[in-house]
């Protein structure tokens, strides 16, 4: 499952993009972005790096959108109380043989001249076992989350497994980058499991852009303690993005 960037771009027909790496399709409706990356592995359905904005599953059109090399980007301003334009760019993640990453890069901006900032992005997968980290660490001290869903508040990193014993079982991990983490909440629903990442910890202001990143990654799972914690400290430490 390891693609380049180069090997798995993006293909753009109105507002549904579709990547073709061997063996994984990958769509994105940029009408629908809550829905986020629609993925289909082996026998799991996931839907990775959506954008919640409080709009449901109801259509909401990007007032612009565009390919830049490997980039996929579009702008959303809901019609809510804090006049929320949120610019946001989902771009294939490489680096670790066999397994298959994306990156999302969410900005923030608002006419107000104050406003909650918050924006929570979210994917929803198939999961047997939930595991946390903190991300500080390459060899990640991975700790069991329990039926609960109970996230510790500094948890930055959630591997979650799947399809034990089967030999092309796989795991997958979302992180959020720690400089701009609010929190983590989880909902399961059977082995559906809701993950929802939310960024910006403070208020923003007008004429001030807020940004930060959450990642997702799909592996092997015999080793998914040790490529998800070096995908995750990587991500940690990598320097923030300066377009978007």
């Amino acid at each position: 499952m390891s693609h380049s960037p180069s090997t798995a771009v993006w293909s753009l027909t109105g507002t549904v993009a579709c990547q073709r790496p061997a063996a994984m399709p990958i769509e994105l409706d940029l009408a629908r972005p809550a829905q986020g990356i629609d993925t289909q592995c082996g026998d799991h359905h996931d839907h990775l790096l959506g954008l919640g904005l409080g709009t449901g599953d109801v259509p909401l059109w990007p007032t612009d959108h565009w390919l830049r090399g490997d980039d996929l980007a579009a702008v959303y301003e809901p019609a809510d109380a804090r006049h929320l334009r949120a610019t946001v760019m989902w771009r294939m993640r490489a680096g670790e043989p066999g397994v298959t990453g994306w990156e999302v890069v969410v900005s923030a901006q608002t006419s107000l001249l104050t406003a909650d900032a918050a924006i929570a992005v979210v994917s929803t997968v198939e999961a047997d076992d939930l595991l946390w980290s903190d991300g500080r660490r390459a060899h990640h001290d991975w700790q069991p989350i329990g039926p609960d869903g109970a996230v510790p508040a500094g948890a930055t990193c959630i591997l979650a497994r799947r399809g034990a014993g089967a030999a092309d079982a796989t795991s997958l991990v979302v992180a959020v980058h720690p400089a701009d983490h609010r929190h983590i909440i989880i909902a399961r629903a059977g082995r559906r499991v809701r993950i929802e990442c939310w960024l910006f910890s403070s208020a923003i202001e007008k004429g001030v852009l807020l940004r930060s990143r959450v990642l997702a990654a799909i592996g092997p799972a015999p080793t998914d303690a040790a490529w998800a914690g070096r995908i995750a400290a990587g991500f940690a430490a990598s320097p923030p993005p300066l377009t978007t």
